[in-house]
């Protein structure tokens, strides 16, 4: 239904102004210079109009995760910070949403429903890569999809109050930090390696009575043996 990703600011001004339930759709639409039937077709409802731009980024990252080739852990990390790029595209729009929000109980509400889409999006993507996918490991799936839009959630309030207070980089960081806490299973080919060299534990039995330069020099002869020389 939704064919742009472009929310009117005129059309968001306008309902901060006037109140949600007050405005019409004919003024919305008069508002961001369309007409009554571009606005129902490009939208749908004054509801789909506030949150098209969340939809669009929904649609997205599902396209995005679902034809990754890299590693699941930089395939997340990767993926949020998209999702971070589109939401902060256009600051101003950004703002006007957020406020109109935070006056709306009913547009606080649908925002979650769109919170729950995104966690299905990370765990779908997960799912599909068969990862944490035993009936043991659902609901650490559940939580690890849950855990990164919380992050992501959290790095935008915080560039919501204040532009510069966050960044894609700090998102970054905060959600590698979080993943490399599964990187066992999420980016197993990045575990390190024990590279330290086995010990030789060399047991020498030597009868009778033997002084310690015998001793020593038995050991040393054992040593030599196993490690072929």
């Amino acid at each position: 239904m939704i064919s742009s990703s472009a929310v009117p600011a005129a059309a968001l001004e306008l309902l901060i102004e006037q109140g949600f339930d007050a405005t019409s759709v004919d003024q919305l639409a008069a508002a961001a210079g369309i007409s009554r039937s571009t606005f129902f077709r490009r939208f749908g409802s004054k509801e789909d109009m506030v949150f098209a731009d969340q939809e669009m980024i929904i649609t997205h990252l599902q396209t995005l995760l679902g034809s990754s080739s890299a590693p699941a852990l930089q395939a997340l990390v990767e993926a949020v910070g998209v999702v971070f790029d589109q939401y902060t595209a256009n600051p101003p729009a950004a703002q006007l949403r957020h406020q109109l929000l935070q006056e709306v109980p009913a547009l606080r509400e649908r925002e979650l429903v769109s919170t729950h889409r995104f966690e299905r999006a990370f765990n779908g993507f997960l799912n599909m890569r068969q990862l944490f996918d035993s009936a043991e490991t659902q609901a650490l799936r559940l939580g690890i999809s849950a855990g990164i839009v919380a992050i992501h959630n959290d790095h935008l309030r915080s560039w919501l109050r204040e532009n510069t207070s966050t960044s894609r980089e700090a998102l970054a960081e905060d959600a590698r930090r979080f993943l490399s806490r599964f990187s066992d299973v999420l980016a197993p080919e990045t575990q390190p390696v024990d590279s330290t060299p086995s010990a030789t534990v060399v047991i020498s039995v030597i009868k009778g009575e033997a002084d310690q330069q015998q001793i020593l020099e038995q050991v040393s002869r054992a040593l030599n043996e196993a490690h072929g020389k």
